[in-house]
């Protein structure tokens, strides 16, 4: 018996793939409903093979696919940023179990940032975000504004948009989403929701153990989150490979750092950003790995956006 704590992204399709593959599973969460936090991009071509494993098509909780996505006012075209409906497509999910505790031989942590099950990581690092719907009237692209402590964006949702920001200074949120609106012309409007969630920024090396005792970790409890902040299909991944680690767990947290080696690479240049000194030279092993899975760019692309950043900032 397995029993998974967390029915989102991950704990959801690990409890899919286990029991299409004859194993007995159960699963618990603390909420009654799907959220609306952030998490509404994914990159769909990933998404879709890894979905179809369950049977599940992801093409039918597509929102809209953005032609561009523009950074600190600097534009780049989009290759495989999809925009999904994250609370359809879990709530469709939900439908297949009720949520129940067992005695089980394993234990799954997919609890994302509260790591509620594995021991706590020394230097934690989680990011406090907030985030909520309003109706806009621009066009159907991507939009984020980025300083070196955290960075604003905006989704088109179809009838509407989803706009937060995430920072490591949280008094700073507030000021993160006023350069947003002042950079891309998106006025004040009511919100239609809002909420506060916290996201892990912390690759997987330093979220270790992964395993402890019966405890198996997945998805964000283990750090499986882009430099980006880009979690879901990580977190899908991390649940392939514990699938197939699950009779030899020792061969699961390295199949993880190799597999996911790249989120190193991503938060190791995250890191060098937030103490104010870009470590450049990573960008040669991280941009030809994003440019095919999500926005085409080069490293040109990446000085032009910290030039722009400078200048405001001494404008400023």
């Amino acid at each position: 018996m397995i029993q998974i704590y967390g029915a989102g992204v991950a704990g959801t399709f690990l409890y899919y793939i286990l029991t299409k593959n004859g194993y007995r599973c159960s699963i618990f969460d603390l909420r009654k409903s799907p959220d609306c936090r952030c998490g509404w991009g994914i990159a769909y071509k990933e998404a879709k093979d890894l979905y179809s494993e369950i049977d599940l098509n992801l093409d039918e909780f597509i929102l809209t696919v953005p032609e561009r996505v523009f950074v600190n006012g600097v534009e780049f075209k989009n290759r495989g940023i999809a925009i999904f409906d994250k609370i359809g497509l879990l709530s469709e999910l939900w439908k297949g179990f009720v949520f129940r505790e067992e005695n089980a031989k394993i234990i799954v942590d997919a609890t994302g940032s509260s790591r509620a099950f594995l021991p706590k990581i020394d230097g934690d690092r989680v990011v406090p975000t907030l985030q909520f719907k309003e109706s806009q009237k621009i066009d159907e692209n991507i939009y984020i504004y980025f300083e070196r402590h955290g960075y604003a964006w905006a989704f088109p949702l179809g009838d509407e948009w989803h706009i937060g920001a995430g920072s490591v200074c949280e008094e700073k949120i507030p000021h993160l989403i006023k350069k947003l609106r002042q950079s891309y012309g998106l006025e004040e409007a009511e919100s239609s929701c809002s909420c506060r969630a916290k996201i892990r920024m912390l690759p997987p090396s330093r979220c270790k153990p992964f395993v402890s005792n019966k405890i198996v970790g997945v998805g964000e409890a283990i750090g499986c989150v882009s430099g980006a902040g880009e979690g879901n299909v990580p977190a899908l991944k991390s649940a392939k490979i514990l699938f197939q680690c699950l009779e030899n767990l020792e061969e699961y947290e390295k199949r993880i750092l190799k597999e996911l080696g790249w989120i190193e690479r991503e938060q190791k240049f995250l890191d060098s950003v937030l103490r104010g000194f870009p470590a450049f030279h990573l960008l040669f092993r991280i941009i030809p790995h994003e440019s095919k899975r999500l926005v085409k760019h080069s490293i040109f692309d990446f000085l032009r956006i910290f030039i722009r950043r400078g200048a405001r900032k001494t404008e400023l």
